[in-house]
């Protein structure tokens, strides 16, 4: 009877403990405080998934790779182009006569000069507005998290933050840099507002493609290419669908209000920062940047372009080139049904179309090129990430990611500027020198050509086409046209005017350009250029002079006394 009550009443009655049981714990004590102290310290936060650290890696070396050390580096020709523009619009001193280029970016020039306001012209400030925008490309891949996946968002985010050529233009005046990260968010606002539509939203695209097509002539191509890529997707749904005027109709009535405000905001934003933002309103623009979309005439086409643009892609941006490869297979085998990825497949078809045929190259716009290729290598990746491949792709995905970022380690930090110091065979350099890299001697020899000069006795002449970092360094002297009354004088490709024993003339080089010669490396050159920097063929070095003139003691003041 016992044990059937004590088994009604929840236990049973026992004799003790049986074998290979342990005893129950005593009963928490009520009796005791709580301590809230503790368990403020012990309350969990954010329980850190793989997805967040990733995140928090890129972030942390995003910010170190493209804010640390910014202005160590000086500034090549197309830098001190870019910072000259941005001082003559600060008014700080003295316009520098160097021409406004007519591709160049009026708003991101502006931006700059109000910097100069702010802080001081100098070769930090000088780049601040764009090392942001290489921020901001980042961050606009986070936000691509619900369009190529989570962890196609991730992928892009690290190739891009790894790539040596998007480190390198982060930390230098590039204005296909800005057109780059204005083009990811142009893409952002534009899945916004299909997703909710909204006249803010349609302002806010419009404003960006405006500013995306002004920051840079690559932009303007951009802007071009991806409404041209828009038009196989609407032709196949006209083909394919059924009631295309009833659908016309409809989409008209619910997006042509949004269409006329992304119509009208485009246009005027990309107008206040191209025509009238630098100085004032000049039809001839116009004129000028259409000249530049076009290729011109009797000009090399495609193979010219990869010849130009195949060492960069080849020996540094080879992750970015392998992943899109794969990308591309994966789309095309239909692996990922998305619209968005046959769109992107489109626009990187343009851009490296465009990019490669056209005449006027520069290192910088194979950014044009390497955007797209990363987004269709992220959707790439964001699939394989999900299949039962990637238990085979990753270690080779992570052991290129490695050798990515030991290149563009060398590339962008240990052999950023020239070393004259070194022996001639044993030179190293990096590939985007080859419109010349500044030697930091410039800067020591601009500061001692200036210092010590009174306000009245600041002026300097240029003799000869002087290059434009000669020009920036020397921009606190006011430049006059006459050699004879100018305190300094600078020459390059001209003939130094006779001065004084007394003057102090410095001859230089101020920048070494290096094109590198595929066809002229074999295989254990390029081994030891990845590996070490370690260049082959020659270096072409620029030289220039400095002439400081004396300046005299003032003439003693003689004081007349009057007649007694």
């Amino acid at each position: 009877m016992a044990s059937a009550e004590s088994k009604e009443h929840g236990s049973e009655w026992r004799l003790g403990l049986e074998a290979g049981e342990s005893a129950p714990p005593p009963p928490p004590r009520t009796d005791q405080p709580r301590d809230r102290g503790r368990e403020r310290l012990e309350r969990p936060l954010q329980v850190v998934t793989i997805e967040h650290l990733g995140w928090a890696l890129i972030a942390l070396y995003v910010v170190a790779s493209r804010l640390i050390g910014l202005g160590a580096r000086p500034l090549d020709a197309g830098e001190a182009r870019r910072a000259i523009a941005a001082f003559n619009l600060a008014g700080i001193g003295s316009h520098l006569p160097i021409v406004h280029s007519p591709g160049a970016g009026g708003w991101i020039d502006a931006l700059t000069g109000a910097l100069f306001n702010f802080t001081g012209a100098g070769d930090c400030a000088a780049r601040a507005a764009y090392a942001i925008a290489g921020l901001l490309l980042i961050v606009m891949a986070f936000e691509m998290r619900g369009y190529i996946g989570r962890a196609g968002a991730l992928g892009l985010a690290a190739i891009l933050a790894i790539s040596p050529a998007v480190t390198w233009y982060s930390r230098a005046c590039a204005t296909p840099l800005v057109a780059s990260a204005m083009a990811l968010a142009t893409i952002n606002l534009f899945m916004a507002l299909r997703a909710r539509p909204s006249r803010r939203r349609a302002a806010m695209l419009g404003i960006a493609g405006g500013l995306m097509a002004a920051a840079d002539i690559s932009g303007l191509a951009t802007g071009i290419i991806f409404v041209a890529a828009m038009l196989p997707l609407g032709l196949w749904d006209a083909v394919t669908g059924r009631n295309l005027m009833l659908r016309i109709q409809v989409w008209l009535d619910r997006y042509g209000a949004h269409l006329a405000t992304v119509i009208v905001a485009a246009p005027a934003a990309w107008a206040v920062s191209r025509l009238t933002l630098v100085d004032g309103f000049k039809p001839d623009r116009l004129i000028a940047t259409a000249s530049e979309l076009m290729p011109g005439a009797g000009r090399a086409g495609l193979k010219a372009g990869v010849a130009f643009y195949l060492p960069i892609a080849g020996l540094y941006e080879f992750l970015i080139v392998l992943m899109a490869a794969a990308g591309v297979g994966i789309i095309l085998t239909l692996r990922v049904r998305s619209r968005f990825a046959a769109w992107c497949l489109m626009w990187a078809v343009g851009a490296l179309a465009w990019g490669l045929w056209m005449p006027a190259r520069e290192p910088a716009r194979i950014l044009v090129m390497l955007l797209p290729m990363a987004m269709i290598g992220a959707i790439g990746f964001n699939w394989l990430h999900r299949s039962e491949f990637w238990r085979y792709v990753w270690i080779p995905l992570a052991l290129l990611a490695a050798i990515t970022l030991y290149a563009g380690g060398l590339a962008d930090f240990v052999h950023a500027t020239p070393d004259p110091t070194e022996a001639p065979w044993a030179r190293h350099a990096n590939l985007f020198w080859s419109d010349g890299a500044t030697l930091p001697t410039v800067r020591r020899y601009a500061r001692a050509a200036a210092a010590g000069l009174p306000p009245e006795a600041a002026t300097v002449a240029y003799l000869g086409a002087v290059a434009p970092e000669i020009r920036w360094y020397l921009r606190d002297l006011r430049p006059v046209s006459d050699p004879a009354i100018a305190s300094v004088i600078a020459v390059e490709d001209a003939a130094a005017p006779p001065v004084s024993s007394e003057a102090t003339v410095r001859q230089f080089d101020y920048s070494e350009a290096w094109r590198p010669d595929l066809a002229t490396a074999d295989a254990s050159r390029i081994a030891r250029f990845v590996a070490s920097g370690e260049i082959w063929g020659e270096i072409t070095p620029r030289k220039a002079t400095l002439i400081r003139r004396p300046i005299g003691p003032a003439a003693p003041t003689v004081i007349l006394t009057p007649p007694g």
